[in-house]
Order: structure tokens, then sequence, then C-alpha cells
């Protein structure tokens, strides 16, 4: 392995030299006690090895051999995984020698339970191949990054993780030769959700450029209030995990507290482990933003009147803020099962067809060349237009939707 040394604020970070440019692996970018505010990195303390695979989030396949199969073989057969609640790690994939480059910061999906950087489908180098720096971030999930009963903890750590990140990256990724006035937030499903979080909250005012919503992502009516069944909820669960106490629950081992949720969540609770109001970072559940979007679902996720009402609701409140909404559909099936499914966009939107199992052809290389064309093409100009290939519109009062196929 070829080895570069990048300096840093936080100091030496040492990355892989890539066919592509550059790769960083688990960079820590804060620490967090169970059930505390991420407190962000400042320093490593020396030198910080990167060539090496992260942690991820406790979740179900660190405890239980059971998991959702479909999704297992689609983007994690023959991965291992380690797992720790000192997961706030963050990968970068840049050119090597890189200068002023715009920077997209990846949010994985997973319902907010499970997921993690280190699927088979999270591989930048198709956008560093195109000068654009491309950063996907770990933060807590399930119990660990949204427990909320109102008296111990509000809520939204795994948001306010997702925040901590984007200020690591914008005071250290110019040492990568990222542009920190040009971010650009990208996601899938809940990372999406995450996004339209984000971006409407004052936290993150002025820091981002634009944010790319896929697999029907973006749905900020999901948001809860920091309501009292909600809180009775959480402190059920508490009780359900044989601590006497929300102190003894934060000690007690990994699995356990784990498990306690996982069967309060199995009993029909899963809705309330998603962000909430806490008047803080989130202060309602409005969309109310300045940021230019695009915003994708597959063929077989949302129906079209379903997407067409989303888009109308996004696009007409962009166009109050005189900012532009993108909208597209994926409708192509994926060989060899012409199958189409939630997040099935990712192996398009990421140009990572080649880490997947399928036999994909070149038709699909060639859409997915120009969906991370287009993409790329955003995070450095905010428009997803490209030389050779037809005018995307913005969405507007009359429905104008890229059908990538």
């Amino acid at each position: 392995m070829q080895t570069k040394t990048i300096a840093t604020p936080c100091g030496n970070v040492i990355g892989e030299i890539t066919p592509y440019g550059l790769r960083f692996r688990g960079i820590k970018y804060a620490t967090a006690g169970r059930f505390e505010m991420p407190a962000e990195v400042r320093s490593f303390g020396g030198d910080f090895d990167a060539t090496k695979q992260g942690v991820c989030c406790p979740q179900m396949r660190a405890f239980w051999n059971e998991e959702h199969r479909f999704y297992y073989q689609e983007f994690r057969k023959g991965k291992e995984f380690t797992y720790s609640e000192d997961c706030l790690i963050l990968d970068v994939h840049a050119p090597d020698n890189a200068k002023n480059c715009p920077v997209i910061v990846f949010i994985h999906g997973g319902s907010f339970t499970g997921g993690s950087i280190n699927e088979m489908q999270f591989n930048g180098s198709a956008y560093t191949k195109r000068g654009v720096i491309f950063i996907a971030i770990n933060y807590r999930l399930n119990v660990f990054g949204f427990f909320a009963d109102g008296v111990h903890c509000k809520g939204n750590l795994g948001l306010y993780d997702q925040y901590t990140a984007i200020e690591w990256i914008r005071h250290n990724v110019s040492a990568f030769g990222g542009d920190p006035d040009n971010i650009t937030l990208m996601g899938q499903s809940a990372g999406a959700m995450s996004i339209q979080t984000l971006i409407c909250s004052d936290y993150l005012k002025g820091k981002v450029k634009g944010a790319i919503m896929l697999s029907g992502g973006g749905k900020r009516t999901a948001i809860l209030p920091l309501s009292k069944p909600n809180a009775r909820y959480w402190k059920k669960l508490v009780k359900a995990s044989g601590a006497s106490s929300f102190d003894e629950f934060k000690t007690l081992p990994v699995e356990q507290a784990w498990t306690a949720w996982k069967t309060k969540h199995t009993l029909g609770k899963a809705l309330c482990t998603k962000p909430v109001i806490d008047n803080e970072l989130v202060k309602n559940a409005k969309y109310d933003t300045d940021v230019p979007i695009i915003f994708g679902t597959v063929k077989k996720d949302l129906l079209p009147p379903v997407l067409n009402h989303m888009a109308r609701t996004f696009a007409r409140k962009q166009k109050r803020k005189n900012t532009p909404c993108y909208v597209f559909s994926l409708t192509r099936l994926l060989p060899p099962d012409n199958a189409s499914f939630h997040s099935c966009d990712l192996w398009y939107a990421l140009g990572s067809l080649g880490d997947s199992l399928r036999p994909f052809t070149q038709a699909d290389y060639d859409l997915s060349d120009e969906m991370v064309d287009r993409f790329s093409a955003f995070a450095k100009s905010q428009n997803p237009n490209v030389d050779g290939k037809p005018q995307w519109n913005v969405y507007s009062s009359k429905p104008d939707i890229k059908v990538f196929k």
C-alpha cells in the first residue's frame, strides 16, 4: 500500500493512494459519551492512521445473526464490520493534489436504526475523478442516537453528530484540497430526511450550498413532537432494560441497552426512533430553506402521484425563496431480476456499480456516468446541467421530472 500524509488542523492524517486519488478511512471527527452531545475533535494527539476501515454504530447485525436479508445481499455480503459506540468517524475520498474542490458530504440511510459508511456502495472514486471531494459520515443510530425522554436527553443526538461532522469538515477540508464554502449534502432515505431537517435549521444557515436527496427521502413531516407519549415510551424502555434509573441505563453493556430498545421497537414503537422537535437544532417540522435541492426517487419506491405531490411541495416553497428545485425519477430496472427497490439508486448515483454483485451492463454504467456527471456539476455550481445531455429544467408550476432510465 502506498500512503500519503496530509497535515490538517487536527494533526497529520495518513491515507492510501488509490488509482483515482486519495482515500482516508475512519477519521474521528467527534467524541461523545452515551446520550451526550458530540464534541468536535480538535487534535488527534499524534499522527492518525486512516488507512483502515473504521467502526459502525452498534445495530442489529452486531448482536443477532438475523437482519434484513435482501439488503444484506445487496450492500453488505462478504463484508466484515466492527461495532463500537465510539463510531463518530468519516471517510474522505479526494483527488491527489486537489485545490479548492467542491465537497459532497454523504449521510447514509437505514431508518435511523442501522447502516454505515462501510457498505459496498460508498465508494467515492467516481466523484474524485470529476474533481469533487466525497466524504461519507457515520452517526449514532437507534437508541444511541435518538433516545429522547425530554428530561435526561432531548433527542436528536444522531442529527447533532451529523452537524458536528459538517463543522469538522468545514474546519479541516481545506487540508484535503476542498473548498469549505462549497459543500453539498447528499443522502438517501433517512439520510435524505436528515438533510432536509438540517438545511431548515438555523444551525446550518449559510454553511452549505446545495442538497441532493435520494430514494424518496426528505419526508420531513415524519419529525415528531417531543410529546408525553413519546417520552413515556423511552422511560418504559429504560425500565425494560432492567435498569433502575437513567444513570444506570447509561452504564449498561451495549448489547443490553440495544436489546431493550429492539424489544420495544419491535412491539410497534418504531416511529419513536426518529428526529424530534427539540426547539434548538429542530424548531419545527416546516420546510423552509433557501438551499438549492435535487430530489429523487426510484420506480417502485413512491407512486408517481406521491412523487409529484412532494415535488410540488418542495418546488412551491423553493420558488418563494427564488431557489431552484430539480426532481428526478430512476425508472431503470436492475439486472438480473429486473428489480427496483428502495435505495437502488445508490449504485447509480455513487458510480459504484463495479462494487456490486449484480451483472450490470454497459447501459447501466452509461446511466450511472450521467447521474454522477450531473450531481458533480450540481456540487460545483448548483446546476445539474452538463454539455451534451438534454436540459434538466427547474421544477416549477409545470411538472418537469428528469427521468433516468
